[in-house]
């Protein structure tokens, strides 16, 4: 009578034992599941995230270029109606003197002369690079990069440059290719 005791004892507790793993095994996979799930749910939602970023990066980006062609312009004209109030020739009063007829043809010489730029009037990495344009059309990322100036800095001297008639602008497409105009060639012929 021990023995069967003993026996239905250790029946019993495997019997428990293999209820027990079954119950443990049945929420295991029900606990794999709900991961698995939530995990492409994570996914899922990484995705939707991902996709709306870069649409709005597009958008940031053509925002930004339409911004900047519009400032371009904006510049230009500017600049023309600048240049359209500005008198393009230097004029100095002469006083009235009886003088001799040479010097009188000299100083209508030098009322009429046009306001080009003078050698002095450049800063050295301004002829740098109107040098370098002189070479070939350069983008501004390249004059910013062979000038080893900043952005702003490259920015405002291409503008100087542009506003000064000395170089030319191409704003069709980014990045903008700057040319050296016959001004700027004959001023630096002339230095």
């Amino acid at each position: 009578m021990d023995g069967d005791v003993i026996t239905y004892f250790a029946a019993g507790i495997s019997g428990f034992f293999v209820v027990l793993s079954w119950v443990l095994l049945s929420r295991y996979r029900n606990l794999t599941a709900k991961v698995a799930e939530s995990t492409e749910l994570g996914r899922d939602i990484w995705n939707a995230l991902d996709s709306r970023l870069k649409k709005q990066d597009e958008r940031i980006l053509d925002l930004m270029t339409k911004f900047e062609v519009y400032e371009s312009r904006l510049a230009e004209a500017q600049v023309l109606t600048a240049t359209k109030e500005r008198t393009p020739f230097r004029t100095t009063k002469v006083e009235l003197q009886p003088q001799p007829e040479t010097e009188l043809k000299e100083d209508r010489r030098e009322e009429t002369e046009p306001a080009a730029p003078t050698k002095e009037g450049l800063e050295p990495t301004e002829r740098v690079v109107l040098q370098l344009l002189l070479e070939r059309p350069r983008t501004s990322i390249e004059i910013k990069t062979l000038v080893k100036k900043s952005r702003e800095h490259s920015a405002r001297l291409m503008k100087t440059l542009f506003e000064r008639r000395l170089v030319s602008r191409a704003d069709e497409k980014k990045p903008f290719v700057y040319e050296l105009t016959e001004e700027g060639r004959r001023y630096l012929s002339a230095s």
